[in-house]
């Protein structure tokens, strides 16, 4: 059976396409442009063609299609005109998750790096699993992806709208906002009312972080909690940031269980954690095995990942994108380099979501001594009527609407000293590893 990717690029696409070709069938697909990943899955012989035709898919049994390929495409065109099966990202992901033991791992925030942790437990912990992952972490085999013979750990994307028909052994979720609401007619309840059908849908049992008044809500004699309160089953106390890493107890129906070592700042780490080992426990990983794990788990790709550091400059590239997420890493910036300024150079991700949280956005960024609003990276979505970054930068003292690569770069360079903090889902990436390239060279210097 041959099998094509339309959109093979993304990261969940990626690992779909390399799950489908270790499983023994044809895989090919088509990308808008060429990237690592792209590059990656070639050197695994599967066949990537640089844009989109008809031609690329003549012969396919079989489409499945990102999120940001429309039904405009030529490909899923030609698809219609001869029907060929076309399903998408999400649709491909559940049959997957329904065909095995699994868990599906979703949440406004944190599902990546809860899934890298759970994957990184229980491969030390040789229970072999097969891990989708929504980013690149090093102890996975492909980056975003690793194939074994055990649990399927999988990341489950809210963003789009087919979460509520997933259906999972098990369920985590690690908390819940209104984001993505363009997927849920622009209702909060939608989402919520999705997210508590994929919970209802799990064959095991539903994990949940406790501390979250939405999520606790979903009630059910199968939920179990985590948290930082003996509210929950499974939580975390005394926590302390020690600079470079941070300890906090963990606690089990008021019971202490041990305490855990991690090499990552911030109490979303904390929670991202707890979640990660009350599954492990739950699933029957002894807690040395979890403390040992933690203690060689580092940060996923984008998550807080120093690039560049010396006496006086430290240079830090993280994906988040939304106001709960910037606020966090600015705090957790703070806990790991106490003392100096914070200067978050921000890249808005989404005119819809810069649309619904203007004020969110401008409110959190104050945190930070110094505050440049990088030019807003759409994902593929058409402009809004009076959506710009320069109105959100306004709102925000101390700070600089800069559209320009080179400017941006030519401003930081201007600094002398402090924590350089790259936030956002978007190419704000590049120009982190840009400024952390001349500091190396400036400096000779890097860690």
């Amino acid at each position: 059976m041959k099998y094509f990717f339309s959109g093979i690029g993304g990261i969940g696409m990626s690992s779909l396409a390399l799950y489908t070709k270790y499983k023994g069938f044809d895989v090919s697909g088509s990308n808008n442009l060429e990237s690592e990943r792209t590059k990656y899955l070639q050197n695994k012989n599967i066949n990537v063609n640089i844009g989109h035709s008809e031609e690329n898919v003549k012969g396919i049994d079989l489409i499945i299609k990102s999120t940001a390929i429309k039904d405009t495409n030529p490909e899923i065109q030609y698809a219609k005109k001869f029907n060929i099966p076309v399903l998408n990202r999400m649709e491909y992901l559940n049959y997957i998750l329904k065909s095995n033991y699994s868990v599906g791992i979703t949440g406004t925030d944190g599902k990546t790096t809860t899934t890298a942790m759970i994957s990184h437990i229980l491969k030390k912990s040789h229970f072999d699993p097969t891990v989708f992952l929504g980013g690149i972490h090093d102890s996975l085999e492909d980056g975003n992806f690793r194939i074994g013979s055990g649990p399927i750990i999988s990341e489950v994307d809210e963003s789009d709208g087919f979460i509520r028909n997933t259906v999972s052994d098990v369920s985590i979720i690690t908390n819940l906002r209104p984001d993505h609401l363009e997927h849920y007619n622009n209702s909060f309840e939608n989402l919520v009312d999705s997210i508590y059908n994929h919970a209802s849908n799990a064959r095991d049992f539903v994990l949940l972080n406790g501390d979250d008044s939405i999520l606790n809500t979903f009630y059910d004699n199968l939920v179990i909690k985590f948290g930082s309160t003996d509210k929950s089953e499974y939580y975390f106390t005394n926590r302390v940031p020690h600079g470079y890493y941070q300890t906090f107890d963990v606690n089990y129906k008021n019971k202490f269980i041990g305490k855990i070592k991690m090499n990552l700042p911030g109490i979303h780490y904390a929670y991202d954690a707890i979640a990660a080992i009350a599954y492990a426990l739950e699933a029957g990983v002894s807690f040395e095995k979890i403390k040992t794990a933690f203690e060689t788990f580092n940060s996923v790709n984008r998550r807080f990942n120093v690039l560049f550091k010396n006496s006086h400059i430290f240079v830090v590239d993280d994906y988040a994108h939304t106001p709960e997420e910037v606020e966090h890493t600015i705090k957790a910036a703070r806990e790991y380099f106490p003392g100096y300024p914070i200067i978050a150079i921000f890249q808005p991700h989404r005119y819809t979501r810069l649309f619904r949280h203007y004020k969110k956005f401008s409110h959190v960024l104050k945190k930070a001594d110094r505050v440049f609003v990088y030019r807003i990276y759409s994902a593929f979505e058409d402009p809004i009527e009076g959506v710009d970054e320069l109105k959100m930068a306004r709102l925000i003292e101390n700070s600089e609407f800069i559209d320009s690569e080179n400017q941006m770069i030519d401003k930081v360079l201007d600094i002398s000293d402090g924590v350089f903090l790259f936030l956002g889902a978007g190419d704000i990436t590049n120009v982190a590893k840009k400024v952390s390239d001349i500091f190396i060279k400036k400096y000779e210097s890097v860690i």
